[in-house]
């Protein structure tokens, strides 16, 4: 599954936790499809990336978006709603006790890890994004 990560990239910016929940995503088998989160910002000059284009792209051609919305990003907000808007998956990573967002709190679809340390959100997301087995039961023979 190809798995969109959304981290505020320039206020607010929590690299060591957005690396967290890319191990998660990986380790749970799963593909980041937004790899440019993950290292210094590519371009400080804003006409050289396409941000808006890349970003609603990359959001609305994958599975799943995990957001970290810890912190407030109007960049992440947007993601959050391409993907809500192309019916991805969804995942919110926040820290308890933080206000969050009421677009957020009252949106439907979405799936919810909290967490108290930044060290809890790896397992929070792997859980989430663990093969689901849907139907151990048994099947039956099949006939010659």
């Amino acid at each position: 599954m190809k798995v969109y990560l959304s981290v505020p990239m320039i206020a607010n910016r929590a690299l060591p936790r957005a690396k967290l929940i890319a191990k998660a995503i990986t380790d749970a088998g799963h593909t980041v499809s937004s790899p440019w989160v993950l290292g210094p910002v590519e371009n400080l000059d804003p006409l050289a990336v396409d941000v808006f284009q890349r970003d609603t792209r990359a959001t609305e051609e994958s599975d799943a978006i995990v957001a970290d919305v810890t912190e407030p990003s109007i960049g992440v907000g947007m993601e959050l709603m391409a993907a809500y808007k192309a019916h991805r998956r969804i995942i919110l990573v926040v820290k308890k006790g933080k206000v969050t967002s009421r677009m957020l709190t009252h949106m439907d679809r979405k799936e919810t890890v909290e967490y108290g340390r930044d060290q809890e959100v790896y397992a929070g997301v792997r859980a989430l994004l663990q093969p689901r087995t849907t139907d151990l039961s048994p099947r039956p023979a099949r006939q010659p």
